[in-house]
């Protein structure tokens, strides 16, 4: 049977070891992180008694050279916080990762908030080889994802739930299959790096739809887009849409207006009504 180590986090993870399990693939060991909730890696690792550990491998040698014996078939990383040791890599003949983006575009972090943020109305899941550069490897299998104007970056990343495990599924068939990955085009590369809730504060220089796409990307429950209002308070803002027209007493950008249960904010090209809000 072949060996595999996993390296997984979250409900992405979960999903995707939960998939490999029910494969049949014998699954030696186990990187994560913290959680312990009811679909979590950690849990299903327990449930189904494979030896796990939330060390970091970048600094602990003894840990990393027993996982190196092991000379695994397949090192599966699936939304691993870590950096994975380049000996590792080596010795694992198939080194996998999925990534949240149609690879070369969006390489590195949050590729699917990233993604809304700019406006994109296509996404996708890519498995890919992992190197020790970021994202860069031959490509095994992508799915695209359709972003609609309501998506935000949770229900991108719901979407991407139900097809992580296909993904996974798809390239272990093709591996069998003796399929060989396509390299990627590197020119056509993109790269974006960590998001961090101080980056959602909104730039009302910007224009009406890059500034929907930016509140949309970043909703409940995930932090959120934000600004002050002139008493200083925090206003977090989960939805906004376009009207056409206000009568404000002052035009200046970046201005707000409380009209009953919602605010009104001036930008570059108009006016924002922002109809999902919270106050902290």
């Amino acid at each position: 049977m072949k060996q595999t180590i996993f390296a997984g986090f979250g409900r992405l993870g979960y999903l995707s070891l939960l998939q490999l399990i029910q494969s049949g693939l014998k699954i030696e060991f186990v990187l994560t992180h913290k959680d312990h909730s009811l679909e979590s890696v950690d849990a299903l690792c327990v449930k189904n008694q494979i030896e796990y550990s939330y060390l970091d491998l970048r600094k602990d040698k003894k840990l990393r050279e027993e996982l190196c014996s092991y000379k695994p078939e397949y090192l599966i990383s699936v939304n691993y916080r870590y950096i994975i040791p380049g000996d590792l890599l080596k010795v694992s003949k198939y080194p996998l990762n999925l990534h949240g983006s149609l690879l070369p575009k969006y390489r590195g972090r949050t590729p699917h908030v990233w993604a809304i943020i700019n406006g994109e109305s296509m996404s996708g899941i890519t498995c890919h080889k992992m190197e020790e550069s970021v994202d860069t490897g031959d490509i095994y299998h992508q799915i695209e994802v359709n972003i609609s104007e309501e998506d935000t970056g949770y229900t991108l990343l719901q979407k991407y739930e139900e097809l992580y495990p296909i993904c996974l599924k798809t390239t272990l068939q093709k591996i069998s299959q003796s399929l060989e990955p396509i390299p990627q085009n590197h020119i056509s590369a993109t790269y974006f790096g960590k998001r961090t809730p101080d980056m959602g504060y909104i730039d009302f220089t910007k224009d009406k739809e890059s500034l929907i796409n930016f509140i949309r990307a970043q909703a409940k429950p995930y932090p959120g887009a934000y600004c002050f209002l002139s008493d200083g308070r925090k206003l977090i803002v989960h939805k906004a849409i376009s009207i056409d027209h206000y009568d404000a007493p002052d035009l200046s950008i970046g201005n707000l207006f409380k009209v009953e249960n919602d605010y009104i904010a001036k930008t570059k090209d108009g006016f924002l009504s922002f109809i999902e809000t919270e106050i902290v």
